[in-house]
């Protein structure tokens, strides 16, 4: 009875292994693998895996993908992430931009606001400039007198003169970063006008007018 016994177990093991599923490999050179298992550096290339029935009919197919189109899927995705991301920030400026403004002429005065204060900033750095400057010249002159009567020029007159030249480079930097500023809250408050017609089903701006935008300070020279 026991040599029965084992005689059943051994073919019930025989069989199982003959119903053991074939693997099937493909790599990513088209190269095709057969086997019970496939080794773990083969399987690495495959492109895709399957298990063969008895009668040579694939199933369980999975596909693998490169690094590229891993990559590509990745990049793909990012891509997706940020455009809802920024259509959802547009919708909450478009809110926004609804509820503070009831019309167009309210985002000129608010345009013109900023403006003011920028110009301001850049016409009080003139001024300091315009100071520097009458300061440096007379400096200059005295620089020059000692030039002309060959006298050795004194040490602390030539560092006045460098420190007065680095401050008017100091000013005129900071003027030049607000024209920019300047220049970009035009545009940007151009843009909420724009955005604003749209919202409200408005005809376009026309073109001369969309390029006016006059600060109302006067500006000093």
């Amino acid at each position: 009875m026991k040599i029965f016994s084992i005689l059943i177990a051994a073919a019930l093991s025989i069989g199982a292994a003959e119903a053991a599923p074939m693997k099937k490999c493909v790599d990513d050179k088209g190269r095709v693998y057969y086997g019970d298992s496939i080794p773990p550096e083969v399987e690495a290339k495959c492109r895709t895996t399957s298990e063969m029935t008895s009668r040579g009919m694939e199933k369980k197919k999975k596909t693998y993908l490169t690094d590229e189109e891993r990559q590509a899927q990745a990049d793909e995705e990012a891509k997706k992430r940020e455009d809802e991301q920024k259509a959802v920030e547009q919708q909450r400026r478009d809110k926004a931009l609804l509820f503070s403004y009831s019309n167009e002429k309210e985002i000129d005065l608010a345009r013109d606001r900023n403006l003011v204060a920028t110009q301001a900033q850049i016409d009080g750095t003139q001024l300091r400039i315009n100071s520097v400057q009458g300061r440096l010249d007379g400096l200059r002159r005295q620089n020059d007198n000692y030039v002309k009567s060959k006298k050795p020029i004194p040490a602390d007159l030539s560092a006045e003169i460098a420190r007065a030249e680095a401050e008017i480079r100091k000013f005129q930097d900071g003027m030049a970063k607000s024209r920019q500023e300047l220049e970009a809250t035009k545009a940007r408050f151009e843009d909420d006008k724009k955005r604003f017609r749209e919202l409200k089903g408005l005809s376009p701006a026309p073109a001369a007018n969309a390029q006016q935008a006059q600060v109302p300070a006067k500006s000093v020279k």
